[in-house]
C-alpha cells in the first residue's frame, strides 16, 4: 500500500495532530513514511501546501522541504487518456455545474482541473495501481462548494481507488489515537 497525501491532510496533521500527539514521534513516523516511499508527496501538493494556511504544514514539517521526498508530477498522464477524458466529462463532473458552462468554458475549466493537486493524485494512483494506492484526504464525499468536479472521495469511489482520512491512515499504520484527557476519567 502506498499513500498519496493531499494538502488538506498535511494541514490537518500540522493543525490538529502535532499539537496533541507526541510531536517528535509523530514527525519522525511521518518523515520515515515519506523516506521509505510508503507516503508520496507530489510536487503540486507541495506547492499547494506552501500556500495554504500560511504554509503551516511545510513550516511545521520541515522535512517536506527535502527535494528528494517530492515526486515531480508535471509529466503525469492518465494511463488511458481518452477514457479518462470521457470519465471527466460524463462521470466525474457535477452535471448541474457543467450545464451552466459553454463548451469553451468547460474545456478551460477541465484543463485547469488537470493541473490541480486532486487531478495529479488521481493520475498518480491510476498509474500505480499495482502498488495499491490510497489517497489520503480530509475531504468529504458531499459536494457543497459549487465546483465543476466532484469531491476527491466521490471520484475515488467511481475510479475504484481506495481513500481514507489521516486518522484512518494513522490507525492503519499502527498509530493509536487517544483524544481523551487522563483527568476526564479520574
Amino acid at each position: 500500500m502506498i499513500g498519496i497525501i493531499d494538502t488538506s491532510s498535511l494541514v490537518a496533521i500540522a493543525r490538529y495532530y502535532l499539537p496533541i500527539k507526541d510531536e517528535v514521534k509523530l514527525l519522525r513516523f511521518i518523515e520515515s513514511k515519506f523516506q521509505s516511499g510508503e507516503l508520496v508527496l507530489l510536487s503540486t501538493i507541495d506547492v499547494e501546501a506552501s500556500r495554504t494556511q500560511k504554509g503551516i504544514a511545510v513550516e511545521l514539517m520541515q522535512f517536506l522541504n527535502d527535494n528528494e521526498l517530492r515526486f515531480n508530477d508535471s509529466d503525469l498522464m492518465p494511463p488511458a487518456p481518452r477514457k479518462f477524458s470521457n470519465q471527466l466529462d460524463n462521470n466525474l463532473c457535477v452535471p448541474l455545474q457543467k450545464k451552466k458552462l459553454s463548451s469553451e468554458a468547460y474545456s478551460l475549466q477541465k484543463e485547469q482541473y488537470m493541473s490541480t493537486g486532486d487531478a495529479k493524485m488521481l493520475l498518480y494512483a491510476l498509474n500505480n495501481m499495482e502498488k495499491e494506492p490510497v489517497i489520503i484526504t480530509e475531504e468529504t464525499m458531499l459536494s457543497n462548494d459549487n465546483k465543476l468536479f466532484k469531491k476527491l472521495p466521490a471520484i475515488c469511489e467511481i475510479l475504484k481507488i481506495k481513500h481514507m482520512t489521516v486518522a484512518e491512515w494513522l490507525v492503519a499504520n499502527g498509530i493509536s489515537l487517544d483524544w481523551t484527557h487522563p483527568d476526564c476519567y479520574s
